[in-house]
């Protein structure tokens, strides 16, 4: 079964479900427990996001379609429709260009015991769109992420369980999107990952989830 090559080191006990991968996590020192941290935007941060998260609520909340037409000089128009005519009463939406660390989300565990960090999920490079989709570009590489701790009532350390899904096969994948990939870089290209701690009586609850695709 599909394993991503940056968690083939920490994770045992795999199984499938159906289009899923199921991954447990475990430290190289042995440990099973972990603090879990994501990635967030600071006040400036969010601040230089607004223009852009507002622009995209226009365009796809409140009820009506949306579309796009680009000129010869490939200029991209963003348009509200008011009817279901392409040719009825609309209104055009600018769509700032989004800062480079708008999308960006980073999970990381920490063990318990040794304090080693470990990525989970980096929007830059794994899944679908991290491995290929656009590349990150320099700017993107370079930005450091700002991270809190996912925290559980008690706070206790938390067992923890990814669960990948992958549309298709490495036969499917190669002939639908037309990359010629080896099953190595394949296993990198999950299209969903869910993140479940596990706690002290076996209870599952969703940390993080993600479309990757």
């Amino acid at each position: 079964m599909p394993i991503p090559n940056y968690l083939k080191t920490i994770t045992f006990d795999e199984t499938r479900k159906g289009s899923f991968t199921v991954l447990k996590v475990k430290c190289s020192c042995g440990s099973m427990l972990f603090d879990v941290f994501e990635s967030y935007l600071d006040k400036a941060e969010r601040e230089a996001c607004k223009p852009y998260y507002d622009a995209l609520d226009k365009l796809y909340t409140g009820g009506h379609a949306s579309t796009c037409t680009i000129d010869e000089d490939g200029t991209v128009h963003h348009w509200v429709l008011f009817s279901s005519d392409l040719n009825g009463p609309k209104e055009e939406v600018f769509v700032p260009e989004p800062p480079v660390f708008s999308s960006i989300q980073v999970i990381k565990a920490k063990c318990s015991k040794c304090q080693k960090e470990h990525i989970l999920f980096d929007s830059r490079y794994h899944g679908y769109s991290g491995k290929y989709g656009n590349a990150a570009t320099n700017s993107e590489k370079e930005y450091v992420p700002h991270f809190r701790q996912k925290r559980r009532r008690d706070t206790l350390p938390v067992l923890l369980c990814v669960q990948l899904e992958y549309d298709d096969n490495l036969e499917e994948f190669q002939q639908n999107t037309g990359i010629a990939c080896d099953y190595a870089n394949y296993s990198d290209a999950y299209t969903w990952i869910t993140i479940y701690a596990i706690d002290e009586n076996g209870k599952k609850r969703k940390l993080f989830e993600r479309e990757t695709d």
